[in-house]
């Protein structure tokens, strides 16, 4: 079940712990993924006591960073090879209040560990200490829901405490080809009906759709939060766009759906939180799209991509910036609202390919 090219890798770090007295697995969808034959780089480990020594050894031993999250008593190792390693200690959780972050704190065992996940296909966990290596520890029947292709939350409450889990759980059906256990879909069908994911924060929300954004089964994924209703949760009037195949950039996929929401498409981009660089291309592209003129200077190559999969047939000439200005038009001696009108003009006929030059322009405007 483990990959040759980790085997290696991750008996070194079990032994390490070992030498410290520390219980280590693999935990998580790295498990699922090598149950399933596919390639990961991400491979979460949970350690029973204090993992930083580990992750400090993993990084003098191969090369790379480490980052500390101490809230979450995790921390993150970029190794030079490109591998990701999410170190955490053993813990359990619980959550105040519906859809907040939820309270950790350690716990010495592993089922604890597992159970805070979100579905059994992610809770179950292999040893990489040197005397039990590669022996599996499944409590809540992940290899079987995995062999049936069922997606399962652990307990009742599940989407109550994370109703962000509404989207996991579609998006993991949707990557896989899964269905939703019964019960499972009973349960998220209750919850959207209750709202469930008006209880989560726009940060959490955007992250969660991000990953959707992500998946090269994007159109399957769509398609069951269109099943389940949760679609009206992410936007009014968002729907699937069949332009979202043309390309697996999410800032173009994004891109899409803004200039398909029409008006609204720029308060759904900024709803998103995303950063600054971002918003900038995609809300530029936005603006292009609802005006339907060439633009008045260069784009960036990032703001002509999403256009072009957006407007698949467009003239080469409708995104390079209008070949006449309302300085050269002031010159023809028209002013005022004349310029703005006949630039418009300009722009229209450049965007729809009825004219590529600035002589062109000149024999429309004669016209």
């Amino acid at each position: 079940m483990i990959p040759e090219k980790y085997k290696e890798q991750l008996y070194a770090v079990g032994t390490y712990a070992s030498k410290l007295g520390l219980k280590a697995w693999v935990v998580g969808g790295a498990v699922r993924d090598f149950y399933l034959k596919r390639d990961t780089q991400d491979i979460d480990l949970a350690f029973s006591g204090n993992q930083e020594s580990v992750a400090e050894f993993c990084v003098k031993q191969w090369g790379g960073d480490k980052h500390k999250f101490s809230r979450f008593f995790t921390y993150r190792v970029d190794l030079a090879n490109g591998v990701k390693l999410d170190m955490v200690r053993t813990r359990k959780e619980s959550y105040p209040y519906p859809g907040c972050l939820p309270l950790v704190e350690p716990s010495p065992y592993i089922k604890d560990d597992l159970f805070r996940r979100d579905f059994t296909t992610n809770a179950w966990c292999f040893s990489i200490n040197p005397d039990t290596f590669g022996q599996l520890y499944d409590p809540f029947g992940a290899q079987k829901d995995i062999q049936k292709g069922l997606v399962r939350i652990l307990h009742d409450k599940s989407f109550l405490d994370d109703p962000t889990r509404l989207y996991r759980a579609v998006r993991f059906a949707g990557r896989f080809g899964w269905k939703l256990a019964p019960k499972t879909e009973w349960l998220l069908r209750a919850a959207v009906k209750e709202e469930y994911p008006l209880l989560v924060s726009r940060n959490r929300f955007s992250h969660e759709f991000l990953k959707i954004l992500e998946e090269p089964r994007v159109k399957e994924i769509f398609a069951l939060m269109e099943k389940y209703d949760l679609l009206k949760f992410a936007w009014p009037g968002l729907a699937w766009s069949d332009a979202l195949l043309r390309t697996g950039s999410v800032l173009e996929r994004v891109g899409i759906l803004a200039c398909q929401l029409g008006e609204s498409g720029e308060e759904f981009v900024r709803s998103l939180h995303l950063p600054a660089e971002f918003n900038h291309e995609v809300i530029g592209a936005w603006k292009v799209s609802q005006e339907k003129l060439c633009p008045l200077a260069a784009l960036s190559a990032a703001k002509k991509q999403i256009l072009q999969t957006v407007f698949t047939h467009l003239p080469s000439a409708a995104l390079e910036p209008c070949v006449m200005s309302g300085k050269e038009l002031k010159e023809m001696g028209l002013a005022g609202r004349h310029i703005s009108a006949t630039l418009t003009r300009v722009r229209q006929a450049q965007w729809e390919g009825r004219i590529k030059t600035k002589a062109e322009a000149l024999k429309l405007l004669k016209k």
